[in-house]
């Protein structure tokens, strides 16, 4: 019997038994890297205390071994941790988060995604679980597990420098959190460093080092900030930062030759349920 090569058949046969092998083959390798990635779990308890499984396995070891493939393998590896997420499996979602991290740690996501599991759900996993522990000992769990989020995060850095995604997410952690506002502010301050479009945590950066009493520091960047703002890309909120400046001019009681007396920017209009500043009165301005 002669086989057609050309034919429709064989073309998407031959396709699905690569597709087949490749899964296969992955579910292979994975299988040795998460019975270690579950080893590093269990030595690293409790709730979560995320290590690196490249600091086991070695990353350049890793990284050689797969070569190309490891790009595949950290996508399973991401696919099974999620699924173990959805059915709050802790030590998978754990190894897995490791795993796919070490064997491709330039992928923003798994960093982002990562951190917000360990820094928000794990937390309410707990008190699902265990639905008597008290308050403390929540306050106890949610402290901890931002800071694990943070670590998680931090190590991110280390192959994403300077990285706008990382930076923002430990501003939010810092910030819903562990409500801590200096920390949160120079998370901000740097996120807003990496890229031109820094708008939104200018704006928390400003007020946050503003209400913690670094008035004339928050004033000085603004004005210096506001020259830059384009009149018509709306994430700017030009008026909003015109509004600031008003506030904080009133508020800091700087004298009339002092102040900025920048124009109202185009298309101006007050969003009344704007706090521009928290605990500062708008007043008549």
């Amino acid at each position: 019997m002669t086989i057609d090569r050309s034919s429709w058949w064989w073309r998407q046969g031959r396709a699905a038994l690569g597709i087949f092998a490749t899964l296969l083959l992955a579910g292979i390798i994975l299988e040795p890297l998460q019975s270690q990635a579950w080893d590093v779990t269990r030595a690293n308890q409790p709730i979560l205390k995320l290590k690196s499984l490249g600091d086991n396995l070695g990353q350049g070891t890793l990284l050689g071994v797969f070569g190309g493939f490891r790009n595949i393998l950290a996508d399973f590896a991401w696919l099974r941790g999620y699924s173990a997420w959805e059915v709050r499996d802790l030590p998978t979602t754990e190894a897995m988060l490791n795993l796919a991290t070490t064997l491709d740690p330039r992928v923003i996501m798994f960093w982002t995604d990562g951190a917000r599991e360990i820094a928000y759900d794990i937390p309410a996993w707990s008190r699902h679980e265990n639905p008597q522990i008290s308050d403390e000992e929540m306050q106890k769990v949610n402290v901890e597990q931002a800071h694990r989020g943070l670590e998680f995060l931090d190590r991110g850095l280390e192959f994403l420098p300077n990285n706008y995604s990382l930076l923002l997410n430990k501003a939010e952690i810092y910030d819903n959190r562990l409500k801590d506002k200096a920390g949160a502010a120079e998370e901000y301050r740097l996120a807003a460093e990496t890229t031109t479009s820094f708008y939104f945590p200018m704006r928390m950066y400003i007020r946050y080092i503003y209400v913690l009493g670094h008035k004339q520091e928050a004033y000085d960047y603004l004005r210096k900030k506001y020259l830059t703002l384009p009149d018509n890309v709306p994430d700017a909120q030009k008026g909003v930062m015109w509004d600031m400046i008003q506030i904080m001019e009133q508020d800091m009681k700087i004298p009339e030759p002092n102040r900025a007396h920048f124009p109202k920017p185009a298309n101006y209009s007050r969003d009344p349920d704007f706090d521009a500043l928290p605990g500062v009165d708008l007043g008549n301005i």
